[in-house]
């Protein structure tokens, strides 16, 4: 059966979210990216067709239904990943869908102010089971609106924002021209930075908009009888330095996780219900995985003596975590510096166990520092992941990250070259790490941690004075490196008691005479994220990460 249909896309989704430096505003746009397609386009089919016209239902539940019977003149096909098709009766006049576009365009303009969108009309032939049948040319329907929806990414560009003459006020967050007044700031902001704010403001005694939502999400997973208690008295950050910082350890660390070859199973569904059913497992399964997350933050968090307990005037405690994009196939959050290796990992893990591999990236910068910029790192440094993983037969999960300070290149590539290479040009990144692997692989995210630990509590702890020196070594030339790793030993042989040891990690026991194998080593790293550990206090405080 042929059915008239709109497929919508969203673009620059990252740039809308993270380009401000301050979390309410990335909170605020994450819940208006997450709720334009569920509020303003319904809205939009409602008031060209009618009230009740569209099924909005279905979709969200994991059944079979017949696609060629619709009760309603429209239904929604799936919503998800910056993604909303529509499916109108095969009778409906194309007139009416360009109406659907242009009402819900208006809406947007004014209601969701700086998010560009695309859309395109056509036609998708479906079975009853909702398979897409295939033209002449072996394409579906769906194929060819995707097709012209790219199309329209490099040819249309669409202005969403007031132009800034230059005679206004410039907006200090975005540039744009400041053309609201807000009053509980006493600032002036540009109507997309003002938007963003209000969806993470509350109003009277009720949440905001943004929490609302978020709080609804985390609860949609859990038993019905404990969602009413879930969180209570604890509350998410909206603010960077209420993350637990300390003020010599001023660091916050972004993480972004993201599902390995989802892009194939989603080409793999050949029924629109196979496509909407994995949306909705996955979107559980990443949800799940963080509510675990913060169950397990509940449970350990009077042991991180490190933390600043932030309360708010009400009495609720801060969480030293804040998601930012949740729900999807990938997750995005911000949370204590040292807090972030541990976070990432768990997460990775709890998808794993769920049958999600997925590969992350950690950018560790000071609470100060661009944040988008923060982002783009951690967007490439899970590029990296993903290009070891792609190296295994086998399904794995692989993390990468970066420590971000000063005045540095914008692209990762840049900064390993530029900083991490010895003069001899040996690779001192010794990453990415495996999350899911045991410890003998020297990649092993566990055996970084270990090494950590040993240097932290083990018996013959290193001083941070001579850390410091091996990690000066470890970038000089081969005969500093040889001459400290001969001092070591000397004062090892001439006391057995000597805290001048290397961490004992089995799996790094090639690396041990010489410091380096293979052209790189991982002392560098270990030393580097001492500083960002979860282990306990640190000692000798003001080290450099």
């Amino acid at each position: 059966m042929d059915f008239k249909a709109i497929l919508f896309d969203t673009r620059s989704i990252q740039q809308y979210i993270f380009s401000g430096n301050q979390l309410k505003t990335n909170i605020g746009a994450s819940y208006l990216v997450e709720t334009l397609f569920s509020d303003a386009l319904i809205r939009a089919v409602e008031k060209v067709c009618g009230a009740g016209s569209i099924d909005q239902e279905t979709w969200h539940q994991v059944v079979e239904p017949d696609w060629e019977a619709m009760d309603t003149p429209c239904r929604v096909g799936y919503i998800g990943g910056g993604n909303a098709l529509l499916l109108f009766r095969p009778e409906t006049e194309t007139q009416k869908l360009r109406e659907v576009v242009s009402t819900f365009t208006k809406l947007a303009l004014v209601e969701y102010p700086g998010l560009k969108t695309g859309a395109a009309i056509g036609t998708v032939s479906m079975d009853k089971d909702g398979k897409f049948l295939l033209n002449a040319d072996g394409k579906s329907g769906l194929d060819l609106l995707h097709e012209e929806l790219k199309n329209a990414q490099n040819t249309v560009f669409p202005e969403v924002s007031l132009p800034y003459t230059g005679l206004t006020l410039s907006c200090s967050s975005n540039g744009e021209t400041a053309n609201v007044y807000d009053e509980e700031d006493e600032h002036f902001y540009s109507w997309e930075i003002e938007t963003k704010i209000l969806a993470d403001r509350k109003t009277g005694e009720g949440e905001a908009p943004a929490e609302r939502e978020l709080m609804d999400k985390l609860r949609s997973v859990i038993a019905e009888e404990d969602r009413e208690d879930y969180l209570r008295g604890w509350a998410f950050p909206t603010k960077f330095d209420e993350l637990g910082q300390k003020e010599k350890e001023d660091y916050l660390a972004v993480v972004h996780i993201d599902g390995n070859n989802m892009g194939k199973q989603f080409r793999e569904c050949h029924t629109l219900t196979k496509r909407k059913n994995l949306s909705i497992s996955i979107r559980k399964k990443t949800i799940c995985a963080f509510n675990a997350l913060v169950d397990d933050i509940l449970s350990c968090y009077g042991d991180w003596d490190f933390l600043k307990r932030v309360e708010r005037p009400d009495g609720e405690i801060l969480l030293p975590i804040r998601p930012l994009i949740l729900g999807g196939d990938d997750m995005t959050f911000v949370c204590h510096a040292r807090l972030a290796l541990q976070f990432a990992a768990f997460v990775m893990s709890e998808l794993k166990e769920n049958g999600i591999c997925s590969c992350g990236g950690i950018a560790i910068l000071p609470t100060s520092y661009p944040f988008f910029r923060g982002y783009e790192m951690t967007e490439q440094l899970c590029g990296e992941a993903k290009k070891r993983m792609r190296q295994d037969d086998a399904p794995s999960c692989w993390l990468d990250f970066a420590i971000l300070h000063g005045e540095q290149a914008s692209q990762l590539s840049q900064i390993r070259a530029q900083e991490y290479h010895d003069v001899l040009g040996r690779n001192m990144h010794f990453g990415p790490y495996r999350v899911d692997a045991s410890g003998d692989m020297p990649e092993a995210l566990d055996n970084l941690l270990l090494a950590m630990q040993e240097v932290h509590f083990g018996p013959h702890k290193m001083p941070m004075s001579k850390l410091k020196e091996m990690r000066r070594v470890l970038a000089a030339g081969r005969h500093e490196q040889i001459q400290f790793k001969q001092q070591l030993d000397y004062l090892i042989r001439t006391n057995p008691h000597s805290m001048m040891r290397l961490p004992a990690v089995e799996a790094w026991k090639p690396y041990e005479k010489e410091l380096w194998a293979e052209d790189r080593t991982p002392y560098v790293d270990m030393i580097e994220m001492l500083d960002f550990c979860a282990f306990g206090e640190v000692e000798n405080s003001g080290r450099e990460g």
